[in-house]
């Protein structure tokens, strides 16, 4: 339901006749345009096209944006500027092209969202009205309905049951019934209806209604009510969670609380669908949402981390940087988009914007451990293993001394002794994941990278197998563990099991070198030369360095015990 079944297509730059094909549908009507014209439209349209396929997102929005001036009717030029507006965080220019869409018959079904957030962000309340009736008779959104109707109700000072009782006959509006009706409650100051729906979520205690979670405690909040705030967060389920029961403890109300209204509740659903369409992949998708929930919020930091979630996973990592940077401080959001920000900017190799964003970020918090792993993490990307393993023990440090639970603990040992094992300081980690194992020592994760680590220099085999049939044991399903039993099979004679386990290791994750160069060495020890090779072909297109030079070498002369895999 929620893929971009209708989205333009590409359109390679390519033969004349294509190109005669392009000049027809750029023109203007024949009556007025010259070739002047057609070709002006032309050039226009190719520099678009050539921006777009350089990743130039913002570039071929501005061409766009000057054609549709001159062509407002061309159906061409407008759905084009609309994924071009999307892709390049262009919103406005998203309203136009989808009213041109509109005007001619042609507008896809999620279309109508646009020019509805706009026009409820301008209290344009008869434009959103026409927008939601278009909205339906496009099927695809239909089930919005309810919920745009009842915020337009609620805005408008009349009641918003009726409206949201029709949710319950739709089993996708269903899904998000309960959270609407409970934002809206508290938007119209029904805070007694509220708390009584609230109470089976915050005993559910679902991971997903965490940002719900937060938006009723700072409502809350800033109704001067910090032990409702405080018994909605009891769980600490959730990150943002935990800082905001911090801040509330505190006494912190500046840029913490926050009143529900209409604006920031009918938001919450657009964000809503935006987190739930990147978690499907649906890119375009949940771009369109995160942006309309963005325009319709105003200034909003749960708005502006999700329209950062949404350029981060369409890969649009710059703007996603952009939005997660609005996001200030005192926001119980903080980390969540520091995070994110890192993620993105590391995704894309900025490594030292990275590091000089987390440094400035522990002036203000020194003593935040997470923070440290951040920046661990950032350095381990960065290759600085040995950097890494500081800024873990800085962590560990910090989590020791403010008492974190044992699962915490255990995930910033275990952070360490990866670091200290990539640096080449050891056996310090392997005590380190040991005293993982110990906090937490039925995790297949940590058990797989005690074993795994021991195997590679062939010490303590027998513990090391032992630990890593553990972890695939609890976790059979995860290629990476299957790897590395396969490969302790491998190690210890069995070949004909390691190449069972390895094969099965490789249907999860075909493109990963190690699980690939390990099958090969496996289909050679059992004689199935041909196939070895074309293991290692596959392994060399991804491998690097050393990888990549004991890859060539087998590929040519075979395998020999100085080029079995590490």
């Amino acid at each position: 339901m929620f893929q971009k079944g209708a989205e333009v297509q590409i359109i390679r730059i390519c033969n004349l006749g294509a190109c005669a094909l392009l000049v027809a549908c750029l023109t203007v009507s024949p009556a007025i345009a010259n070739r002047g014209d057609s070709a002006s439209a032309l050039n226009r349209f190719v520099a678009a096209r050539l921006a777009e396929s350089s990743h130039e997102s913002q570039a071929a929005a501005a061409i766009y944006a000057e054609s549709l001036k001159e062509q407002p009717d061309n159906e061409l030029l407008a759905g084009k500027a609309f994924v071009s507006a999307i892709n390049a965080g262009d919103f406005d220019l998203a309203v136009k092209a989808v009213r041109t869409l509109q005007l001619r018959g042609k507008a896809d079904p999620e279309m109508p969202l646009v020019p509805f957030a706009a026009a409820f962000a301008q209290r344009d309340w008869n434009s959103a009205d026409l927008a939601i009736v278009e909205l339906e008779a496009l099927k695809n959104f239909a089930f919005m309905q309810p919920f745009l109707e009842a915020w337009l109700a609620t805005a408008r000072g009349r009641d918003a049951g009726e409206r949201l009782s029709l949710a319950q006959t739709d089993m996708t509006a269903k899904y998000y019934l309960e959270e609407q009706a409970i934002l809206n409650r508290l938007a119209n100051r029904q805070e007694r209806e509220a708390i009584s729906l609230l109470a089976g979520l915050v005993q559910r205690d679902e991971v997903r209604m965490g940002p719900l979670r937060v938006a009723a405690a700072r409502h809350f909040w800033a109704n001067n009510d910090p032990e409702t705030a405080k018994k909605i967060l009891e769980s600490e389920s959730t990150g943002p969670e935990r800082k905001l029961l911090q801040q509330i403890d505190a006494g912190q109300k500046k840029g913490v609380a926050q009143k529900i209204t209409p604006s920031l509740g009918l938001a919450f659903l657009f964000e809503r669908l935006a987190n739930d369409l990147i978690d499907q992949r649906a890119d375009f998708l949940s771009q369109v949402m995160a942006q309309a929930g963005a325009r319709i919020a105003g200034k909003s930091d749960y708005a502006y981390l999700t329209l950062g979630r949404a350029y981060a996973g369409a890969g649009n990592h710059d703007l996603a940087v952009a939005e997660f940077a609005r996001i200030p401080v005192e926001s119980p959001y903080y980390l969540v988009a520091l995070s994110s920000q890192i993620a993105s900017l590391v995704g894309d190799r900025h490594y030292d914007r990275a590091l000089a964003q987390l440094d400035r970020a522990l002036q203000y918090s020194p003593d935040a451990p997470e923070l440290y792993i951040l920046k661990g993490q950032s350095q381990q990307a960065q290759g600085n293993y040995t950097g890494a393993a500081k800024s873990f023990e800085s962590a560990v440090s910090l989590g020791e001394r403010l008492q974190l639970s044992n699962l915490t603990l255990a995930g910033y040992w275990l952070a360490l002794g990866s670091a200290q094992e990539q640096a080449g300081i050891w056996p310090e980690g392997l005590q380190s994941l040991e005293k993982a194992n110990e906090l937490l020592p039925n995790s297949p994760t940590i058990l797989n990278y005690l074993g795994y680590a021991q195997l590679e220099r062939r010490e303590n085999e027998e513990k090391a197998i032992a630990a890593i049939k553990q972890a695939h044991e609890m976790r059979s399903t995860s290629p990476a563990i299957t790897d590395s039993l396969g490969w302790a099979y491998f190690i210890t004679g069995d070949h004909d099991r390691a190449v069972s386990y390895l094969e099965s290791a490789l249907e999860g994750e075909p493109a990963d070198p190690t699980i690939n160069e390990h099958l090969g060495d496996a289909y050679w020890a059992v004689g199935r030369l041909y196939e070895a090779r074309y293991a290692w072909r596959s392994a060399k297109l991804f491998a690097e360095d050393e990888d990549l030079q004991r890859l060539a070498q087998k590929i040519d002369i075979g395998l020999t015990p100085d080029l079995v895999s590490p």
